[in-house]
């Protein structure tokens, strides 16, 4: 699943031919935001690397080869469930080269769109795999190194890249976020920043988040039925 930092700065592309909603526009005011282009738009400007290739091959793998078992598909749906609800939370306040959003999930975490990924993932590894078959338990093994390589390699790099551009945007503010809320597990208990950003459907949609959670039930669709 192709992520984003929830406070990355908006990347620009050339105007599309066709604006957006105007929910959207209002979000990202900027016309020649990637916010404010189609998705069509979006993925045709989407470069594809070695690294993005290996992650599509392994999602076409867990479908083909997924071997599902009742008790451990249930729990992988709710596993997936709860981190596609935690994205559209996490988008529905995210505001790109906006805002530093510090409301909502941010009050918790400061990179829940992440976190809300990695239980996807997590999720729909174990909804494909089980305890009993050589093809199950290798389906958990595959989920586990990938695991492995999101936290060891993916999210540092992402952090490396993502809070100098952070900085330079909103200077201190992101140090006094960093202070009161982790990198990535949630605190229990939400850092009151005084600010007052509310969730919204419209930036749910402006950061082009529907298209997750219809992809994250087909998936578990095709693991059961396919």
């Amino acid at each position: 699943m192709t992520d984003t930092h929830p406070l990355r700065s908006a990347s620009t592309s050339p105007p599309t031919s066709r604006p957006r909603a105007k929910e959207t526009s209002s979000i990202y005011p900027d016309p020649n935001s990637i916010q404010n282009a189609r998705l069509r738009d979006r993925l045709r400007a989407r470069r594809i690397s070695p690294r993005l290739l290996v992650a599509y091959a392994a999602a076409i793998g867990l479908l083909v080869l997924a071997a599902p078992w009742g008790p451990t598909y249930a729990l992988g749906c709710a596993v997936v469930f709860v981190g596609l609800a935690l994205r559209i939370w996490s988008f529905g306040h995210l505001r790109k080269n906006q805002d530093l959003i510090t409301t909502g999930p941010y009050a918790h975490s400061r990179n829940p769109a992440y976190l809300g990924s990695a239980l996807v993932m997590t999720g729909l590894f174990t909804a494909a795999g089980n305890p009993y078959s050589p093809v199950g338990l290798g389906i958990w093994f595959a989920g586990l190194i990938g695991l492995i390589v999101f936290f060891a390699y993916y999210l540092p790099r992402k952090y490396r890249r993502e809070y100098g551009k952070l900085r330079s945007i909103f200077g201190q503010a992101v140090d006094r976020h960093a202070a009161h809320v982790p990198h990535f597990f949630p605190r229990l208990t939400p850092w009151l920043s005084g600010d007052r950003q509310r969730f919204s459907w419209a930036c749910v949609a402006a950061n082009h988040e529907p298209i997750w959670p219809a992809a994250g039930v087909l998936a578990l669709l095709i693991i059961w039925f396919g």
